[in-house]
This record gives C-alpha cells, structure tokens and sequence, in this order.
C-alpha cells in the first residue's frame, strides 16, 4: 500500500509536483528551526548556540555534496550526461563534502579553543545532511523524468520521519551528540528503504552506468557550486565571526531572529523549482520572450513576498519568536527587519543561480560571489566586534544587495544578447 502510494501514478503530476515539492521543501526547512526550539527548552540556549553553527556549517558544506548540480540535471533534457555520470560524481562530491566537514570540525576545535565535544557535533552534523546530498541525485533523476511528485514525496516522507526520530532521542538521551549520530544512522537507512522503492518509476532506458563524462560533468557544474558556495558563505560569515568573537548564547539569540529568513527563499522555491523544467524547455527552443516574462515576473514575485514578510515581522515577529523559542528577544527587531531584507535579496540572488544554470552561463556569476566573498572576509569580524549582531545584519544586507544588482545586470544583457542572435539566425 505504501509503495504503491509513494510512486503511483498522480491524476495530475504538474499539481501534484508543486504539492509534494512544496511539503517537501517545508519538512526540510522546517528541519532546524524546530530542532532549535526544542534543543533551547531540553537542553539550554548554550546548546542551541552550538547547533546554530553545526547547521550553518552543514549546510555550507552540502554545497560540496550537492555541487550544484540538481537544476544542471533536471534541466539536461537532451541529455547530454548519463544518470550514470550523475550517480559517479555525487559519491565524489560527497566524499569531498565529509572530508571538508572532518578538517573544519578540527580546525574549529584548535583555533577557537572549543571543547572537542563541538568538534564532534560539527561533524556529526555535516554526516546528517550528506544524506540530503546524497538522496538528492535521485531527487533530480525523478524530477527530469517528470516525477517532481515522486520526489516530493521521498523528501516529505524521509525528512519528517528523522525529524520525529531526532526530538525523540533528544528528549529521552538528552545528549546533542548521541541524538546527531542516532539520528545519521537512522535517516541514511531510511533513504536506502525509501530509494529501493521509489527507483522502480525510473524508466528502462535510464543509463545506471558513466559513459566517462565525469570529469566533464564536474567541470561544466564548478562554477555552479562554487558561485552557491560563495553565496552561502557570504549570508552566514557574520555567523562564523559571532562564534569566533561572542557567546554561543548570543549565536543562538542571531539564529533564532534568523529564521524568518527562510521563509522568503521556501516561498521562492515553492514557485520556482517546478518551471525549472518548462523554462528550461522555451530557453532552448528560443521562445526568448516568454522566457523574460516570466524571469521578470519572479524578481516580483520575490519583492512582494519580502514586502509582506517585513509588514508582519515588524507587528509580530519579536513576541512570536519569543514565544516560540521561549526566550527573550525584545531588543532586537531592528536586527530582524534588516535579516529579512537581506532574506528577500538571499531568495533573489538564489532565483538568478537558477536562471543561469539554465541558460549555461555559469561564468557570469563568478565575478560578483568573489567581490562580494572577500567583502565579508574583511569586514565580518571587525563589523561583529565593534557593532554586535546590528552590524552581522547590515553586513549581510548589504553584500546582498550588492550581488543581486550585479546579476539581474548582467542576465538581462545576456537574455537580450541571445535573443538577438536568435533573430539575426532566423533572417539568414
């Protein structure tokens, strides 16, 4: 019965892909913001604070893993690379991706003087999102075979499950470390159990084996992942330099007011990730028109969600977040309205990675994450040691604006360059 729900036939898969897609993409969103919740009211702020950076490094480093490679994928619809190639490159990136999570965790540990017990958390919770890189490969095979439905499902299903597993160990061990490698265990079995039956709506003519093209398939996505890998290190390098220069108090305190932050990039995805597809299928069948239509009406989209995300934040966002992490946060509704500007550029600048994976302009991007990338080196630690967490915000918003100027620049020359190369073709 449940096999047969979890890769069934959807009346309407287009509906169906946005459904799933959308609850998946909440479960995993929603991941740490209520293990945060629960770790401050069992286990303390303290705590807290550590997971704050644990996850931010976890995530970081699943740009490894991932190598931005799911929309490169789903977009590939000729295709050029085999899910072989695929399959081969993601055990490589995510090889990388533990190696890079033990040599921080250690790093960390030596530099700031932190209990070995942190170390291990690090690490630990960089293991539990491999999983994700790792079960995103076939995320990406079932969305370009059409089956976004599918993969919503796997998502929504492993996602929400590990996450009753890990507030269950945490209320009953207590123990953030055991909770994270129960928690590893147990969501990488579920993703093999999940995988067995969710492979069977793959179709016959699916290539299980590289053709030799994955040294190619990683060149052509580098600057995917690296450009990603820049983003997400610039948005959390204040957080580094709070873990660096405060407490883990006021690193929790920094996460919990960002939060709200994610919400403008769920929306986004909401919209986006379901026309990767179709916009992928009009770039290359040169209906350039339409194509900037709709790219412009993204960029809207996005502002007006911020808009409203800010009108609510301002009325209702301290005593809401308050009261859901149950600590005191008045004080701090500057810093929160800033971090959500910033937020609403965050989703803008993701929106246009994904408009340049698809017209394979990779390149563009580079210029801007680099500028911006050595921005916040410089300027992180002093900002956060002088100005505190107002200063970690207006940084953020700031390298943000910076980077979504560039790029919506720099593709709108690109769209119109391609279109009229498009017209002086068709005259010939």
């Amino acid at each position: 019965m449940f096999s047969k729900w979890l890769t069934g036939n959807e009346e309407n898969r287009i509906r169906g892909g946005y459904i799933w897609n959308m609850m998946g993409t909440t479960a995993m969103a929603a991941q740490s913001v209520i293990l945060m919740m629960v770790l401050n009211r069992v286990l303390g702020l303290a705590d807290a604070g550590v997971f704050t950076i644990a996850y931010t490094t976890a995530n970081l480093v699943l740009i490894i893993g991932k190598y931005g490679m799911h929309n490169f994928h789903v977009s590939d619809t000729q295709p050029v690379f085999s899910f072989g190639d695929y399959k081969t490159s993601r055990c490589i990136t995510v090889a990388l991706m533990l190696l890079a999570s033990a040599a921080y965790a250690l790093f960390a540990t030596l530099k700031n003087g932190d209990a070995a017990e942190k170390g291990l958390i690090i690490f630990f919770t960089c293991a539990f999102k491999a999983v994700d890189a790792i079960e995103d490969v076939y995320c990406s095979l079932y969305q370009q075979q059409g089956r976004l439905d599918v993969a919503g499902k796997t998502m929504t299903v492993r996602v929400g499950v590990t996450l009753i597993f890990f507030i269950a160990c945490i209320i009953l061990i207590k123990d953030l470390l055991i909770s994270i490698v129960a928690s590893t265990l147990f969501t990488f079995a579920l993703f093999l159990l999940l995988n067995r039956v969710c492979k069977r709506v793959c179709p016959q003519n699916v290539a299980e084996k590289p053709t030799g093209q994955v040294k190619l398939l990683l060149g052509s996505c580098f600057f995917l992942f690296f450009t990603e890998f820049l983003c997400y290190y610039i948005t959390n390098a204040p957080k580094y330099s709070i873990d660096s220069l405060l407490s883990d108090e006021m690193q929790a305190c920094y996460g919990f007011i960002s939060m709200p932050v994610f919400v403008i990039g769920l929306l986004g995805n909401y919209l986006f990730n379901p026309l990767i597809k179709p916009m992928s299928e009009k770039w290359r069948d040169g209906d350039f028109s339409w194509f900037l239509r709709r790219f412009v009406r993204q960029i809207f989209i996005v502002m007006g969600i911020t808009a409203v995300c800010l009108g609510g934040a301002y009325f209702l966002g301290i005593p809401v977040l308050s009261l859901v992490y149950g600590t005191d946060l008045d004080g701090y509704r500057a810093e929160l309205l800033v971090l959500i500007a910033s937020g609403g550029l965050l989703a803008l600048a993701n929106q246009l990675i994904n408009i340049v994976t698809i017209i394979r302009r990779q390149k563009l991007l580079i210029a801007g994450y680099s500028i911006c990338a050595v921005l916040a080196l410089a300027l992180s630690s002093p900002v956060v040691s002088r100005y505190s967490l107002m200063g970690a915000a207006i940084l953020e918003l700031v390298l943000m604006l910076v980077l979504c100027v560039t790029f919506i620049t720099l593709l709108f020359i690109e769209i119109k360059r391609a279109a009229k190369a498009e017209k002086r073709s068709s005259a010939e």
